[in-house]
C-alpha cells in the first residue's frame, strides 16, 4: 500500500483542486440516478449536474434524453406514448415525437405524416445502464467507459441491496471530505445509532493509504494506530466522560466483509465506502451527484452477502429493525446538517472551504484532495497545472 501525505504540500493541493474539482460534478464517471422500479413507460424529470433530464422506459429498456424540446423548450417529461410499442415519446405541447434511442425527431404530428422537419432535428441522449436495481447515467460527452469499472465490486457482487435516497443542501465535495474519524467521535456520539456505545475520544496515528482490501478493488483507506480514551486536557480536564446507557466499550473494530477491515474508504468520483455499517456484515456506499448549485442527490447503499436463508433473513431483520432508520436515515443526517454548514461557509468565502494541515485528523481530507488531483479521468491539464501537481507529489 502506498502512503498518501499531502499536508506538507496543503496550500499547492487546494490551489488545484478548486481548478480541477468543479462544484458541478465529475462528468467523466457514471452515477446513480434512480431505482430501476421507479423508471416505467410514464416519464420521470430528474436534474443532475444542471442538467435537466428525462427517464423512462420503452421495450423494458431505460432511455435518458435532455428534458427539452427543442421546438420551443417544453419539458419533455410532460410527454406521451403515442405510438406503443415504438420507442418513442411525443412533446406534449406540438406533437413533436422523439426516437428515445438516438433522439431522432421522427414525426410532427401536428404538421403531418409528411412534415419537412423530420430528420432534421433532434434531443440529446445520454447513455444509461442498469446494475443491481440501479440506474446508472453517464453524463459527459465523451463515449462512456463500461459501467463496471465505476461501481464498486462490493456492490455488484452483493446478493442485497437496500437504498436510502433523499435530495440534500450543500455542496458535494464538503460531504465527500465529511467521513472519516475527525468527525465520527464527537459528532455522532449522541445519536440513537451511537448511544450505547461508550466510544472513545480520538484515533491516533491516522494516515491515508491507497491500496486493495478484498475483493472490493483499489480505494484511498483511513489507517490508524490507536486510540485515546479518557486523556487530560490542560486545564480543562478528563474527556470524553462516560454517560449513563454506555454499555459497549468500543475499542476495536470487527473485521468487514469480503476482506475490507478498513472503517472508512473513498475513490473518484467521490464514493465513500464504509465497513459494517449500517450493521455487521455489511458494505455501505455513498454517491453524492450534484443537482443544482445548492443541493445534491444523496443515495446510499446497504450491501450484505448471505450464504444461505437464515443468513438473508438474520441480516434484514437487524437492518430494518435498526440500521436503515438508526444509521442511513438518523445517523446519517447529522452528516447532512454539518455539510450544510460548511457550504454555507464556502459560500461566503469565494467557494473554497478548506481541510485545516494542522488538524491532524483533516490528513485523510487532504490526502483525498490529492487522490482525486492525481487520478482524475478526463481532466483537461495546463502545462502550468501539470508542473504545479508535480511539485506537489
Amino acid at each position: 500500500m502506498k502512503v498518501i501525505d499531502a499536508r506538507t504540500d496543503a496550500a499547492r493541493i487546494n490551489e488545484l483542486f478548486y481548478q480541477r474539482i468543479p462544484e458541478a460534478g465529475l462528468r467523466n464517471y457514471w452515477h446513480p440516478v434512480a431505482l430501476s422500479r421507479e423508471i416505467t413507460d410514464k416519464p420521470v424529470a430528474r436534474t443532475l449536474m444542471g442538467d435537466a433530464v428525462v427517464l423512462l422506459r420503452r421495450l423494458g429498456r431505460v432511455y435518458a434524453l435532455a428534458n427539452a424540446c427543442p421546438h420551443r423548450g417544453t419539458q419533455l417529461s410532460k410527454g406521451t406514448c403515442e405510438f406503443p410499442g415504438t420507442r418513442t415519446l411525443t412533446c406534449r405541447y406540438h406533437g413533436w415525437t422523439f426516437d428515445v434511442g438516438d433522439g431522432g425527431l421522427v414525426a410532427a404530428l401536428t404538421d403531418g405524416p409528411d412534415s419537412p422537419i423530420v430528420g432534421k432535428l433532434r434531443v440529446r441522449t445520454y447513455p444509461v445502464e442498469e446494475r443491481q436495481g440501479i440506474v446508472w447515467i453517464w453524463l459527459a460527452d465523451s463515449p462512456p467507459v463500461p459501467v463496471e469499472q465505476d461501481i464498486p465490486r462490493g456492490l455488484l457482487e452483493a446478493s442485497e441491496v437496500h437504498t436510502v435516497r433523499r435530495i440534500a443542501k450543500g455542496n458535494w465535495r464538503w460531504h465527500v471530505e465529511n467521513p472519516g474519524l475527525g468527525h465520527a467521535t464527537f459528532l455522532h456520539r449522541d445519536s440513537e445509532y451511537m448511544r450505547i456505545v461508550d466510544m472513545f475520544g480520538y484515533a491516533t496515528g491516522i494516515k491515508a493509504m491507497l491500496g486493495v482490501e478484498g475483493d472490493d478493488d483499489e480505494w484511498l483507506l483511513e489507517k490508524f494506530e490507536g486510540i485515546g480514551q479518557d486523556r487530560e486536557y490542560p486545564g480543562l480536564g478528563s474527556w470524553p466522560r462516560h454517560r449513563f446507557g454506555e454499555v459497549i466499550k468500543l475499542t476495536k473494530f470487527a473485521e468487514g466483509p469480503r476482506g475490507v477491515n478498513t472503517i472508512v474508504s473513498v475513490k473518484l468520483p467521490g464514493i465513500i465506502r464504509v465497513s459494517n455499517f449500517p450493521i455487521a456484515d455489511s458494505l455501505y456506499y455513498e454517491w453524492f451527484v450534484q443537482t443544482d448549485a445548492d443541493h445534491y442527490l444523496y443515495f446510499q447503499v446497504a450491501c450484505a452477502y448471505p450464504k444461505t436463508l437464515m443468513d438473508r433473513a438474520y441480516w434484514l431483520l437487524r437492518f430494518y429493525a435498526w440500521g436503515r432508520w438508526a444509521g442511513m436515515v438518523r445517523f446519517n443526517a447529522q452528516d447532512l446538517w454539518m455539510v450544510e454548514d460548511s457550504h454555507a461557509k464556502a459560500k461566503l468565502n469565494g467557494g473554497v472551504n478548506d481541510p485545516v494541515a494542522g488538524y491532524r485528523a483533516d490528513g485523510f481530507q487532504l490526502a483525498w484532495r490529492k487522490y482525486a488531483l492525481e487520478n482524475l479521468r478526463g481532466a483537461k491539464v495546463t502545462e502550468q497545472q501539470s508542473d504545479s501537481l508535480q511539485a506537489a507529489s
